[in-house]
């Protein structure tokens, strides 16, 4: 986990640097400008984003949370399996690292899985 202030509401959940090396060698970078949506709720889950710059709100189940540099959205649909249950926005001009579904293996998922269980 990341050290220091986070946002109220923060998702808090960093990679460790293998597997953000891992994402970044089967991903591409992508710009997404302020206000565009990354994932819309009750779609087919196509894979994730590793967030390098900027920050994105995350409305699931009546909440609203922030994830920032380091941290993972999209991941939670491919380990679960089932349609998407949150809807992702760009709050600034985000700078990520698309990863798609075909590239998160089983172990993979697992442990991005078990990163929101610490």
């Amino acid at each position: 986990r990341a050290e220091g202030a986070r946002p109220a509401g923060s998702v808090d959940v960093v990679l460790d640097e293998e597997t953000r090396r891992r994402l970044e060698a089967v991903g591409y970078e992508v710009e997404i400008p302020a206000g565009q949506v990354l994932i819309e709720h009750n779609t087919p889950a196509s894979g994730l984003y590793l967030i390098v710059e900027g920050r994105v709100a995350i409305h699931a189940h009546g909440a609203e949370l922030e994830a920032g540099p380091g941290e993972v959205v999209g991941e939670m649909a491919l380990v679960r399996g089932g349609p998407r249950r949150a809807r992702v926005s760009a709050i600034t001009l985000v700078r990520a690292v698309s990863v798609a579904r075909e590239h998160v293996d089983a172990d993979l998922a697992a442990h991005l899985s078990a990163l929101w269980e610490a």
